[in-house]
């Protein structure tokens, strides 16, 4: 079946894709070495691939769904009509439960001054509303949510950071800002031409089925290369790439295995892989650091066996990529996830509960003893008071079996089951809000203190992340940003305020997030700890308007 879709077909019958694309030999080299990288880090990470798509699976209910590990695919099993197969998930309250903890509160950024000085200090203060302001620009908060569940399904999670010179909002070129002294100027710039954007930093949520990186790396410190597979539309590769983009065609033959056509198929889709390549091509954007081969670094993006951009320099001369792990493994580049380690309990409730179902329906629907040929098989129906006719020459009539009474242990097992799933993933009753019966507010307040405690490792893994992540936004604007910025904040007594920010006033990139600044807070039992003091006369005297 033809993979050419309407907007492809649209494009031919104008003209302008059925151009013959000649490469030449260096850009068949670029094609074979990019494709060479991106096949390395996909062998490399077939395990990773199974537990995450198990992981899916887990967390959207298609929890007897096993992966085959040729077709790289879930497989649905065809189980007979009368088997159950009951899906009791916990596995996405616990995913959402995490979510909602971890990106409760914002971050509280501290930006380092270069100096003492006071104008210094201020610039620094300046650059820390600037990244409240860019947080709310980039709509890092959702960003962050969805992160979180990436990094608690399948262990890790990508940032990946770079500068979109179409975003923000338009300049005359009048507007723009001389050169500064102290920028390198061997940075390669964003070219910002008479009535063009501002610019301004995106922040791209990429999960590892997405990035492939270097086999050997331990941590993104020793990584030397990293790979972005990007699914996109077609009419968005003719328009940033004009030139050589003509040339690129949707084929099923290398984009089968692109992790978010797998999302459609899987999880949206009927299973069908014909129609659903249609107008979307696979483009490879791949990063390499500085080396003796390549002594600034190495900058590729590849379409099918069309080169369609090479530059001998790393962009922002980094990997644009910071990488976050929810439970970090010594030594592994990749962390754990919670739905992994939850998985065979889930599946053992699953399998107890389809067991109780279907050891009720044979009470309802019995089975049923008879000679052969004694009665008609289409008898026996599940109608009350029905009259089954039988031959007199059988020996003794039909009568019903009935099943064998379950053992008391298995609700019990249901139980140690939800038990495991708590214990393990560290959300248990407190963590949902839900207070044992029998307990004082203080001791509330004390266990909700104690449980938000297991989420430190977590919090200062995204700390980190978000901290490169703020670096990077400040070194972006410092370097590319063409005119000052309106910054809308909120100043003293919650008033909104507006500031000119002017790019020199970024005099380092060095960004802090306060330490467990993350942290769940809980407003209602810190209230009841006030309340205490004042009634006992810690804070003062209670006559005093002062105290009061």
């Amino acid at each position: 079946m033809s993979q050419r879709g309407p907007i492809t077909d649209a494009y031919s019958e104008e003209g302008l894709g059925d151009e013959q694309y000649d490469p030449s030999e260096a850009e068949q080299k670029t094609f074979t070495y990019v494709r060479g990288q991106w096949d390395l880090a996909e062998r490399s990470k077939e395990a990773l691939a199974e537990k995450t798509w198990l992981s899916l699976a887990f967390y959207t209910g298609r929890q007897w769904a096993r992966y085959n590990r040729v077709t790289r695919l879930l497989v649905d099993d065809n189980p007979p009509p009368w088997r159950v197969r009951m899906v009791l998930n916990y596995v996405l309250p616990t995913i959402e439960t995490l979510a909602g903890k971890l990106t409760e509160n914002r971050p509280g950024f501290m930006c380092a001054p270069a100096t003492t000085d006071d104008d210094d200090m201020e610039a620094a203060r300046q650059c820390e509303h600037l990244l409240d302001y860019l947080w709310n620009e980039t709509g890092m908060q959702v960003k962050l949510h969805e992160a979180v569940k990436w990094m608690s399904i399948c262990g890790t999670v990508f940032f990946k950071v770079w500068w979109d010179d179409t975003a923000g909002d338009s300049y005359l070129d009048s507007e723009v800002q001389p050169t500064l002294d102290y920028i390198d100027e061997s940075v390669q710039k964003v070219p910002n031409q008479a009535g063009a954007k501002t610019g301004l930093p995106v922040i791209d949520v990429v999960s590892p089925l997405e990035v492939g990186w270097d086999p050997g790396a331990k941590d993104m410190e020793s990584c030397r290369w990293i790979c972005h597979s990007n699914l996109l539309h077609i009419d968005e590769v003719r328009q940033r790439w004009p030139e050589k983009g003509k040339y690129v065609q949707p084929d099923a033959g290398y984009e089968i295995d692109a992790y978010s056509q797998q999302i459609v198929r899987e999880f949206a889709g009927d299973g069908s892989t014909d129609d659903l390549t249609l107008d979307r091509i696979l483009v490879l954007e791949y990063f390499e650091k500085p080396s003796p081969r390549h002594p600034e670094g190495y900058y590729a993006i590849v379409a099918g066996n069309v080169v369609l951009e090479e530059q001998e320099l790393l962009p922002y001369g980094k990997l644009p990529f910071v990488v976050c792990r929810h439970n970090t493994v010594p030594g592994r580049f990749t962390g754990e996830g919670v739905v992994r380690s939850i998985v065979p309990a889930q599946k053992e409730l699953n399998k107890s509960v389809s067991q109780r179902i279907e050891n009720k329906n044979l009470h309802a629907q019995p089975k049923w003893r008879a000679e052969k040929g004694s009665v008609e098989r289409s008898s026996f129906t599940d109608e009350p008071g029905e009259i089954i006719f039988y031959n007199r020459t059988a020996a003794r009539p039909p009568e019903p079996l009935p099943p064998p009474p379950l053992s008391q242990e298995h609700r019990m097992i249901e139980k140690e089951q939800i038990e495991h799933i708590q214990a393990i993933s560290g959300v248990s009753d407190v963590t949902r809000g839900m207070a044992p019966s029998q307990t004082s507010g203080r001791a509330i307040g004390l266990l909700a203190d104690l449980d938000a405690t297991k989420l430190g490792p977590t919090v200062r893994e995204m700390e980190r992340a978000i901290e490169q992540i703020g670096s990077q936004m400040l070194w972006m604007c410092r370097e590319y940003l063409p005119i000052p910025l309106a910054l809308q904040i909120v100043g003293r007594n919650s008033a909104a305020e507006v500031i000119e920010f002017f790019a020199e006033q970024i005099k380092t990139t060095r960004v802090r997030v306060m330490a467990n600044s993350m942290l769940p807070k809980h407003p209602s039992y810190r209230r009841e700890q006030i309340m205490q003091m004042y009634q006992v006369g810690l804070l003062g005297d209670q006559a005093d308007p002062q105290t009061q």
